[in-house]
């Protein structure tokens, strides 16, 4: 399985963020093709249309391209990747920092939390 979905938030989004995530750590690389729809579809056990529409959004930001008759391939355009994956990034941080914010953790607390995650 290429990844384990979370069912508590968009699947899409965790599809973009996977293959976006894999082309930054070079395990997918410019020219590559990625697993198809119905592959990817397949092993994460959702429906083709939410692959699809993953497909879709990552080809309008300029991440990956079709190949007619072929697939899809990863666009060598790593400024633009790396924007969109930091300010998917960063709107989760701003996110979860909030609800911490939310709950009554004071800014050591959640300061001490990010150098615990930062340090394994």
């Amino acid at each position: 399985m290429w990844f384990k979905v979370d069912f508590s938030k968009p699947i899409y989004s965790q599809i973009k963020k996977k293959i976006k995530e894999a082309i930054m750590k070079g395990e997918l690389k410019h020219g590559e093709l990625i697993p198809s729809v119905r592959d990817l579809a397949s092993s994460i056990s959702v429906n083709p249309n939410t692959v699809a529409r993953a497909y879709r959004e990552l080809v309008r930001e300029g991440v990956i391209e079709p190949r007619p008759g072929v697939g899809y391939a990863v666009k060598k355009n790593e400024a633009v990747l790396r924007k969109s994956l930091e300010n998917e990034v960063l709107r989760e941080f701003k996110n979860a920092v909030l609800s911490m914010k939310n709950a009554g953790f004071t800014l050591e607390r959640v300061m001490r939390l990010v150098e615990k995650s930062w340090n394994g």
